[in-house]
């Protein structure tokens, strides 16, 4: 999606079809990544895992892209018939997702259409130009953690972007620290340097600070139970839910793990001091990148104790000397990813609509709804 102007010479034939046989599809996907870059959110390993754990009835379709004998596009469509501000029926595409709350807490980030390398734009737009005059049935397309560019092509093909989400993704560049001399901390600035150096010292105080790496599916799974108990109970601590709420969710990572541990591709880590848990951390590596997916702290009342902070340092600083080139905080405005990044892109949560008029009385309706409320806001007591 990095060129300005794709060749549109190469014509790549598109179909929509249902997905019967997991294991075809398997090899077709495993195929095309040897021949992608892609993120973890649109390997196999997510997908099929994905795909597998979903109930048959309520599996999406899948789009193939073919060019001459050889598979060059697979995406995931799923549909789902939304209702908004009471009235306003919209039914969706939803790329490598359902669109059924109930199996979509999953959060796929970094997402988009498995391509060719070097195919991307130009798949992209015909694609979305396939959807638009060959698939019946849709009123938008719901892109789900894509990039900006995502979003560019399916309005150069007539689409009408909508984000409704945009959250920035802070990073750590693993790469370019080593390349400055290998010192994290030196990235950071002087208040994050002094709160991660003091909270290292209290808990090394009471003794040995470990990051220990699960080195069995069984101790993978167990890490992330234990997880599990740390994250949801700060959640319902604080009067939310927690992402273990949802059974699905639990019921897919689980799948995760048994599956995609014994390829690498996954990594939980215990950080202990004297042999109690400090916290945990729920990591995909993927092409030298590591996302940080979930994690669950154990915290105190001392404010200095920053579990977050010494799980995360630590867990860098284990990539840094393993030569993972990027380690992923993902998306998500929270302070202790704005103070352990060294750099930041954002994705966006949108939708790119046909030209329909329950979009055009939605955007009435939305723009009444916030003049109405700016109008209340105004007038309440001690507005100024």
């Amino acid at each position: 999606m990095a060129d300005d102007k794709p060749d549109m010479t190469h014509q790549v034939r598109f179909s929509l079809d249902p997905i019967s046989d997991l294991e075809t599809l398997g090899r077709l996907w495993r195929d095309l990544e040897g021949r992608s870059d892609h993120s973890f959110f649109v390997s196999w390993g997510w997908i099929g895992t994905w795909l597998a754990t979903l109930p048959a009835h309520d599996r999406p379709s899948i789009l193939v892209g073919r060019s001459d004998d050889r598979v060059v596009a697979l995406a995931v469509l799923g549909r789902h018939t939304r209702r908004r501000l009471g009235c306003l029926v919209a039914r969706g595409l939803f790329l490598n997702e359902t669109g059924d709350p109930r199996y979509d807490t999953l959060t796929v980030e970094y997402n988009g259409i498995l391509a060719e390398r070097g195919l991307g734009p130009m798949v992209t737009i015909q694609a979305l130009r396939y959807l638009e005059d060959q698939v019946g049935g849709w009123d938008e397309l719901c892109l789900g953690g894509v990039a900006q560019a995502g979003l560019d092509l399916a309005a150069s093909v007539g689409l009408r972007p909508h984000i409704f989400a945009l959250q920035p993704c802070d990073y750590v560049d693993l790469a370019a620290v080593r390349v400055a001399g290998g010192d994290y901390l030196a990235r950071l600035s002087r208040n994050s340097r002094y709160q991660i150096r003091r909270a290292l010292r209290l808990y090394e105080a009471r003794g040995p600070l470990n990051a220990i790496a699960a080195r069995s599916v069984e101790e993978a799974l167990r890490f992330l139970a234990e997880l599990k108990a740390l994250h949801q109970a700060n959640w319902i601590g604080r009067g939310n839910p927690g992402a273990f709420a949802n059974p699905y969710f639990e019921t897919f990572h689980q799948a995760l793990v048994r599956d995609r541990f014994p390829h690498g591709e996954i990594e939980l880590l215990r950080i202990e001091v004297a042999g109690q848990a400090v916290g945990y951390l729920y990591n995909f590596v993927h092409a030298a990148h590591v996302y940080s997916y979930q994690s669950g702290f154990r915290y105190e009342d001392d404010p200095a104790v920053k579990p977050g902070l010494v799980s995360h340092y630590l867990a860098i600083e284990r990539h840094l000397t393993a030569g993972a080139a990027i380690y992923d905080f993902m998306a998500g405005a929270t302070r202790h990813k704005q103070s352990l990044g060294t750099d930041r892109t954002m994705m966006l949560w949108a939708t790119a609509r046909r030209d329909r008029l329950r979009f055009r009385i939605e955007d009435a309706l939305r723009a009444l709804k916030h003049r109405v409320e700016a109008i209340v806001a105004h007038r309440a007591p001690g507005a100024t």
